[in-house]
């Protein structure tokens, strides 16, 4: 027997008689259901099995002055047959960079890459959407008082909405990082 849960499938074995064997094996069926590592007990950042997309913040360490302008990447990755919503879409959550607030490191302009124009046959609608590997662009400027020497860390969040072609999964955020060295 199964359910979905936004796009989490949760898999119970039924056996004939419930015996502390039974249950075990339910336990394993569900720990093993809920996260994809790659290497052995290692979690990436976003590569979580309930997420539809592969997002990874780069580079991880970045290197700028006091003053500068530097660019924050995110490449998403969505999984195959699936779409995240661009900015435009009505009634869906775009994909969109949140940063942690901080004194030393002020947020500028969000870029995207050019998205597709989708037709959803059974709502008649056009929706531009990503389905294909892409990157956006988050520019921030370091502050103008940090002193060099100093190691900033820059925390976010990547919130998307994600879709297949029969459904829309529940809003998605993936926290992401990244240091940057100031010389």
């Amino acid at each position: 027997m199964f359910w979905i849960c936004s796009g989490l499938f949760i898999i119970f074995a039924v056996t004939a008689r419930f015996s502390s064997t039974g249950v075990a094996s339910v336990s394993a069926a569900l720990a093993t259901s809920a996260t994809q590592t790659s290497g052995p007990g290692l979690l990436l950042p976003g590569s979580d099995a309930r997420h539809h997309a592969l997002v990874t913040p780069a580079p991880a360490k970045i290197t700028a002055t006091p003053g500068a302008k530097v660019s924050l990447f995110v490449d998403v990755v969505p999984k195959p047959g699936i779409h995240v919503y661009a900015p435009g879409a009505e009634d869906y959550t775009p994909i969109t960079i949140k940063l942690v607030p901080g004194a030393d490191i002020t947020p500028g302009k969000l870029a995207y890459p050019k998205s597709e124009i989708l037709f959803f046959e059974p709502l008649n609608e056009r929706v531009p959407i990503f389905q294909k590997p892409f990157r956006l662009t988050q520019e921030v400027a370091v502050g103008r008082s940090v002193k060099p020497g100093s190691t900033l860390t820059v925390d976010g969040t990547v919130s998307y909405q994600a879709c297949d072609d029969k459904v829309c999964y529940v809003p998605e955020s993936i926290p992401v990082s990244w240091t940057v060295n100031v010389k």
